[in-house]
């Protein structure tokens, strides 16, 4: 476990804060799962537009009416099993796939812990790119120094403050649209549109 500035704070977000600061980060990393797809022609990516966007909705139209029991079970059956494949862009696409799961426990079992696990997560991210690039492990100290751990962080504490205000669809529209406008992967890839 990362020990963060904004760990204490994530673990005391209302259920709607949890699913939405979830919500950013898979919208976040969503591309690392499209690269994914690309890489190996598959059309999962269509399947994980549709439940992010109904995460989207669930959250920002009064009448919607989703069973995420349902789309649970569609997301399952596109999860990447990093044994089958032998090149790294596997491993930000899981990470993905463990940040839309905490979506999902936000919605279905009303879990207080979900927006830490996906925070945990996307650095995590960062970690083994990082370790990748450098070929060898690397310790908080050494992660907390690199450019794009920074960037992530100042990016989490953002949301933060921008969950810190009353709950509207505008408001979760304009996080979403903070992370659009924020142009790149929590591994600094360039979000294209």
């Amino acid at each position: 476990m990362l020990l963060l500035p904004i760990n204490e704070q994530l673990k005391n977000l209302t259920s709607w804060q949890q699913s939405v600061f979830c919500m950013a980060l898979a919208q976040h990393s969503l591309l690392h799962f499209h690269l994914f797809c690309e890489a190996i022609e598959s059309e999962s990516g269509t399947t994980i537009d549709n439940i992010n966007q109904l995460f989207w909705e669930k959250m920002t139209v009064k009448e919607a009416k989703i069973n995420f029991t349902i789309q649970q079970e569609h997301f399952e059956a596109i999860i990447p099993d990093a044994r089958d494949f032998d090149f790294y862009g596997v491993y930000p696409a899981i990470d993905h796939c463990v940040i839309m799961s905490c979506i999902f426990n936000s919605f279905l079992t009303k879990s207080t812990d979900e927006a830490f696990h996906a925070s945990q997560t996307t650095f995590a991210t960062i970690a083994s790119f990082i370790e990748l690039q450098s070929g060898s492990e690397v310790d908080q100290n050494v992660l907390e120094e690199a450019p794009l751990f920074q960037e992530e962080l100042k990016f989490q504490q953002q949301l933060l403050a921008k969950l810190d205000n009353e709950r509207s669809p505008e408001l979760i529209k304009s996080i979403r649209q903070y992370v659009l406008d924020f142009g790149t992967t929590n591994l600094g890839i360039a979000l294209t549109d």
